[in-house]
């Protein structure tokens, strides 16, 4: 465990003396036994389930499986999606500690398996190719101050994690699990927020939540304020031009963003599990024109994805590259040798050595998952807000664990109360309570290694 303190003043000052604690208590460990190693790998999905109020026990039988939204207040905005679930552990170690996988590339390949027919007409239609993100306001009627246009044709196919409820989780949600509660056709509440499988983002409180609905639903029985939700990746493909119909055939690639340390922790804890699940859910609305039929290609047409059933177009393929630190310290140093070659191409560094000179061990930089080359990249804390109710923040770094707590004279430390959240990408907040400031205090935010 590392940390670093900040020292609290009386009501007539502050120190600003920010530095780290070097005393290291230990990493949080387990036996790896000889899991050491490279991984680059293919995989096709053990599960692909298209995950549709009426897909009335077939979801996971279909040769494809189309992604799109319904504004009908009766049903989740993302109504349809194509949920994918790999079994890792034949080709990857599992149960290594989660801060031991160290992810270079996730990447999922789809394939364009169909496109849709106009019956009325017998025109092939396509959805529309567009490769960046877009915000929930360009979903907001035109009336709504929130409302923003949208620059672009179309809407982004995207990959997020999967959240679970009613007691499944990702080993115990199968092909055949059952999509969730739908109600009568006749009701008001066909099927909201009832999916026992979700696409789902982290909440600032870092916890998986449902997206079903994040561009505002409501109807009498349900309703949703609106919130942005990232995508963990958006599909990209090569051919086609923003604003084009896309071919059959055609395949995108999603680089999930390993970047984020919340998406990359998802990963890496679900490697150590041996079961990863990543859903595809796309907002191209699904508009009946005709009776059986499909609506035309800007305002209807959406995507259909081939799955591991198809025989016409190559079913799903995920991509991994990284490796897993193992166990071994050759040279007794307390740096995992796996750490030391990827860090620094040799076993000559040391623990207590600090080659970027940013005041932080060799030893801590491992533990706290920052790069013991990069001076920028060092567990700091910076502190805003009144002494009687400090705030403080810091970059977080995935399968990290944070807590803080406080002393009067650095010798004894307790937990110290406050809320911690995580309101952006890669940074970390922590608020204390209010109490008053009658003497120096000391508060140190401590960091293990999930």
């Amino acid at each position: 465990m590392v940390g670093a303190i900040m020292r609290l003043g009386t009501p007539s000052g502050l120190s600003s003396r920010l530095g780290y604690c070097m005393a290291i208590t230990g990493v949080t460990a387990l036996a790896l036994g000889a899991l050491a190693g490279e991984f680059k790998t293919q995989l096709g999905p053990v599960m692909d389930k298209w995950m549709y109020p009426f897909e009335f026990g077939s979801g996971g039988s279909r040769p494809v499986a189309p992604t799109f939204a319904s504004f009908d207040p009766r049903f989740d905005t993302r109504d349809a999606e194509f949920l994918l679930g790999w079994q890792t552990q034949t080709v990857i170690p599992t149960n290594a500690v989660p801060s031991r996988y160290v992810l270079k590339r996730v990447r999922l390949n789809l394939t364009v398996g169909r496109d849709l027919v106009n019956n009325a007409t017998g025109e092939r239609v396509t959805f529309l190719y567009d490769p960046s993100f877009d915000s929930y306001r360009t979903h907001l009627p035109d009336s709504d101050p929130a409302h923003q246009a949208d620059e672009d044709a179309g809407r982004p196919v995207e990959i997020f994690g999967v959240g679970f409820r009613n007691g499944f989780d990702a080993v115990g949600y199968t092909e055949d699990s059952p999509f969730g509660v739908v109600g009568a056709f006749t009701s008001n509440t066909i099927s909201i927020g009832t999916r026992n499988s979700f696409a789902a983002v982290f909440n600032p409180k870092g916890e998986l939540i449902d997206i079903a609905n994040h561009v505002g639903q409501a109807n009498a029985a349900w309703t949703q304020p609106p919130f942005e939700a990232r995508p963990w990746a958006v599909g990209q493909t090569v051919g086609v031009n923003p604003g084009e119909g896309v071919p059959l055939g055609n395949t995108f690639t999603f680089d999930l963003n390993l970047s984020d340390p919340q998406i990359a922790g998802y990963v890496a804890r679900s490697l150590a599990s041996g079961r990863l699940s990543l859903m595809v859910s796309s907002l191209s609305p699904a508009k009946q024109v005709t009776p059986g039929g499909t609506g035309l290609g800007g305002s209807g047409a959406y995507p259909q994805w081939s799955t591991r059933e198809d025989n016409l177009f190559p079913g799903p393929v995920l991509e991994l590259e990284g490796f897993v630190v193992g166990p071994t310290d050759s040279d007794a140093d307390g740096l995992p040798d796996d750490w030391e070659l990827w860090r620094f191409g040799n076993l000559a560094q040391v623990a207590s050595g600090d080659p970027d000179a940013d005041g932080a061990s060799n030893l801590s930089e491992w533990t706290a998952g920052t790069d013991p080359l990069s001076s920028s990249e060092v567990f700091r804390i910076t502190l805003t807000g009144p002494l009687t109710q400090p705030t403080l923040q810091f970059a977080i770094r995935p399968n990290r664990i944070y807590s803080v707590e406080r002393s009067v004279d650095l010798r004894t430390w307790a937990p110290a109360s406050g809320v911690l959240s995580y309101p952006s990408v890669g940074l970390a907040t922590w608020t204390g309570s209010v109490e008053p400031v009658s003497e120096a205090r000391f508060l140190r935010v401590s960091v293990r290694a999930e």
